[in-house]
């Protein structure tokens, strides 16, 4: 069963344009895909979806800007509210891994860099999360499903391998950037306790890793392309339940160690 309502952040490329992608293609798929961005009106492949796609609708919503973020939210309350459903699936997707510039070790360390990245992967989706928690309390209230999941009410945060502790066996030689991996440990720190909190209200919350993708993020050389990855992973996030609340995995839905 699918979602009738699913809200992607970081949809105007990538990872999270894809899923929009994807979403919109599925018979009988989601009634709603709100497809959030910092800049949707130029967009260009985003507002090709929008044409292609009625049930797709582009949103502003800037992860480091709290004003856009409670504007999306009683955008997107609006165009639910006829049905009075609430919002089933909430992605936070968006995210940035900065290549450039120094600070990415601890010698050189800069704090502006860590707090960048702290901002967008981990305070980001927290704050997402808060302004469409409502939405999702009401899904998972209204729901006749006796088992949680993407069709009753989640939240899943897109992490990244490299945010596992117990994994981390290569410290900064597979990337230097050590801003990144802290981040995302701190967002799959959000994931655990979100879904020990919600776990009452019938919310599913999950972290994924992509894998490495061929994304402006990834690079050209990257083992996965886009669209790969994201089938791996609608395919993963529609087969979850309660036993997989509060839990990380790759885009294939083997499990990560935290």
């Amino acid at each position: 069963m699918h979602p009738r309502s699913v809200l992607v952040t970081g949809a105007s490329r990538g990872i999270g344009l894809e899923m929009v992608r994807q979403l919109a293609a599925i018979q009988d798929g989601p009634v709603h895909i709100f497809a959030a961005c910092r800049n949707p009106d130029v967009a260009e492949d985003l507002q090709i979806l929008v044409k292609d796609y009625p049930q797709v609708h582009p949103v502003y919503l800037d992860v480091e800007n709290d004003e856009s973020i409670w504007s999306a939210a009683d955008q997107i309350q609006a165009i639910l509210k006829p049905t009075d459903e609430g919002l089933n699936l909430l992605i936070n997707n968006a995210g940035i891994c900065d290549k450039e510039g120094s600070g990415f070790s601890v010698p050189g360390a800069e704090r502006g860099v860590f707090l960048h990245h702290l901002n967008v992967n981990s305070v980001g989706p927290v704050l997402v999360t808060q302004a469409f928690l409502p939405l999702l309390q009401k899904a998972a209230a209204i729901s006749n499903s006796g088992k949680m999941g993407a069709h009753k009410a989640a939240i899943i945060n897109i992490s990244s391998i490299l945010g596992s502790i117990a994994e981390n066996a290569l410290g900064s030689k597979l990337i230097p950037n050590i801003a990144y991996r802290m981040s995302k440990s701190a967002l799959n720190q959000l994931t655990k306790t979100l879904a020990v909190d919600m776990k009452d209200d019938g919310i599913l919350v999950a972290s994924f890793c992509p894998g490495w993708v061929q994304t402006d993020m990834g690079g050209p050389q990257a083992d996965l392309k886009v669209n790969e990855s994201v089938s791996a992973l609608l395919n993963s996030i529609e087969k979850l339940s309660d036993e997989h609340t509060g839990d990380y995995f790759h885009h294939n839905g083997e499990t990560i160690s935290y």
